[in-house]
């Protein structure tokens, strides 16, 4: 099992928890309260620091009890590199929010997910092989 370590930065700030035995994904609650309203974007605070195993990376998504409310994460899915050491912060926005929503400190905002990365490189090349779809994109199979 891997382990992320967590800096508490904020009194309030809770760390993260798996709901279940077969949740995919970690819970991440807010610190702050804060209001979301329609057309905002709001920028909820964790209180926490990661130190995120080298090699990996967190990716982070809405929560599907968020999003039947009407507020998504616009950068979905955010990535958190393993160097990076600052406040986890997550970018909420109210999409189709009926009057606003209030949130209190506590609350479960996102969902993280710890995932393996793959080197890579990059090599110019002049040809590309070919393939079925070639150049179609956007619609291009028809689905």
């Amino acid at each position: 099992m891997n382990t992320i370590k967590v800096k508490k930065i904020h009194n309030k700030a809770i760390l993260p928890k798996v709901a279940t035995g077969g949740s995919a994904c970690f819970d991440i609650f807010s610190c702050d309260n804060f209001v979301i309203s329609n057309g905002k974007v709001v920028k909820a605070r964790t209180g926490l620091n990661f130190e995120i195993p080298p090699g990996y990376h967190v990716k982070i998504y809405p929560r599907s009890g968020m999003a039947s409310r009407g507020i998504i994460i616009p950068n979905s899915p955010g990535v958190i590199d393993s160097d990076y050491r600052g406040e986890i912060i997550i970018l909420l926005f109210g999409l189709f929010v009926r009057g606003h929503e209030i949130f209190q400190a506590g609350s479960r905002i996102a969902q993280g997910e710890l995932v393996k990365g793959s080197p890579v490189s990059f090599k110019a090349v002049s040809q590309l092989s070919d393939t079925e779809r070639g150049t179609g994109g956007l619609g291009s199979t028809g689905k």
